[in-house]
């Protein structure tokens, strides 16, 4: 017997599409594009789905979206878009972003037989591994707020 699809808990309160419309590819997540992203690489990549027109291109300001994503400092909105243009997630140039569709996967052999990893998981902007570019971050956000450099 077929299973039958969940049910809305408000189906009085359905979306629908009015107007313009975005969607966040379900291979985002489901395909690993979003592994080792900081949460800051990931909620900018959201807004700018969201943000974008058909084709994808996005004329949001840095400081537009440094005041959507609450960025203190113009080099963390550069690092994660310089991280999503490396993963080849968007492309900028001059002002315009452009979220991009999803690259296709391949298969990459590994010394244990192979496996399945998109060509994204293969390079980055930074030599750090994501966890420790993220405590990098996350510290050297602190200092700067103890040294009376951050917002209070």
């Amino acid at each position: 017997m077929p299973k039958s699809r969940p049910q809305p808990p408000r189906p009085d309160r359905r979306r629908s599409i009015r107007g313009s419309f975005s969607w966040i590819d379900h291979r985002f997540l489901r395909e690993g594009f979003d592994q080792g992203l900081t949460r800051l690489e990931k909620l900018l990549y959201f807004v700018l789905v969201a943000v974008c027109n058909q084709d994808g291109v996005s004329f949001y300001s840095d400081a537009r979206l440094a005041e959507l994503l609450d960025i203190r400092f113009p080099h963390e909105l550069d690092g994660a878009r310089k991280e999503l243009v490396a993963r080849d997630l968007i492309a900028y140039e001059g002002g315009i972003y452009q979220v991009l569709d999803l690259p296709v996967l391949s298969l990459r052999k590994g010394s244990g037989g192979s496996s399945l990893l998109p060509d994204h998981a293969l390079r980055s902007s930074s030599s750090l591994p994501p966890v420790r570019r993220t405590a990098l971050r996350d510290a050297t956000s602190q200092l700067l707020q103890r040294w009376g450099w951050g917002r209070t």
